[in-house]
């Protein structure tokens, strides 16, 4: 069998997409002059074609499976498949009917078509038209989409109640508002609380939060009758009874800015008007500074 795929011809993978016969003729004796220029080791000629069949027909070429596929899918051999290029993935949310999925989809597909055939100012047209109907935006590197909205939607929710998802979303509204209003150490602030107790993370591109790894509420899983925002009313409870009788920062130590919380901490930067992000030594390091 090694012997057979040695001397084996590369071939058309099973899971790329189509081409007329007579692109797919003509394809098929470009790459076989390739492997003839590799044997001879004329390796600029090699390349050469390589980077014409990928230009023209969107051909890749797998010289360790001797496969070639347009789109530059490859399942032969138990391989995993990838993502096909030319097919890009939703994110994020927004109201969407079916009708204006299937319409989007084909858009996206429409561009991607002209850009195959460099036809640049119509691709430019449909990702502006995207644009301008639905508020839909493109990005290429990821092969993803999403509607530019302020809605936020979970990807992942972890081990949180019905109560602290629905606390999150609301939290996220009101971070978009500060953002939007340009309150960004405002917006910062609300975005490590939701780290910090949630262990959450937020995906301003794609509009998604998620949760990653167990939030400081929580030694493995929650109690069945408690809730984060419960935890979180007494924390703030807490941070507002030793704020009152802390000292101010300027004559406190370092040994005594370690003894307090961290949203103690926030609350003097800000109102020292000081950036609120970090972990807790920088903001340490910043009231001392």
């Amino acid at each position: 069998m090694a012997d057979a795929f040695a001397n084996r011809g590369y071939i058309k993978s099973q899971s790329s997409h189509g081409l007329s016969a007579e692109d797919e003729e003509y394809v098929q004796q470009q790459v076989d002059e390739r492997s003839e220029a590799k044997r001879s080791r004329d390796f600029a000629t090699a390349d050469d074609i390589r980077e014409f069949l990928m230009t023209k027909f969107d051909v890749n070429i797998e010289d360790k499976m001797k496969l070639w596929s347009v789109g530059g899918v490859f399942t032969e051999m138990g391989t995993r498949a990838q993502k096909p290029r030319g097919e890009y993935t939703r994110r994020g949310g927004g109201d969407l009917s079916d009708d204006d999925l299937e319409t989007i989809n084909n858009m996206i597909a429409e561009r991607y078509q002209a850009k195959r055939d460099r036809e640049f100012d119509i691709a430019d047209d449909i990702r502006d038209n995207l644009m301008r109907t639905y508020n839909i935006r493109i990005d290429d590197k990821s092969a993803e989409w999403h509607v530019d909205s302020d809605e936020y939607v979970c990807a992942s929710s972890g081990n949180l109640s019905a109560e602290d998802v629905a606390f999150v979303d609301e939290q996220l509204v009101q971070r978009y508002a500060a953002k939007r209003d340009r309150y960004y150490e405002e917006a910062d602030a609300i975005r490590e609380n939701l780290r910090e107790r949630f262990a959450i993370e937020i995906d301003d591109r794609t509009k998604e939060w998620r949760v990653e790894g167990v939030a400081q509420y929580s030694n493995a899983e929650p109690t069945p009758n408690e809730t984060v925002s419960d935890e979180i009313d007494e924390e703030e409870e807490d941070a507002e009874e030793e704020e009152a009788a802390a000292p101010e920062s300027a004559a406190l130590s370092e040994e005594d800015l370690e003894k307090l919380t961290v949203p103690v901490l926030k609350e003097k930067l800000k109102s020292a008007g000081l950036p609120v992000s970090g972990k807790k030594a920088e903001l340490i390091e910043r009231l001392l500074a």
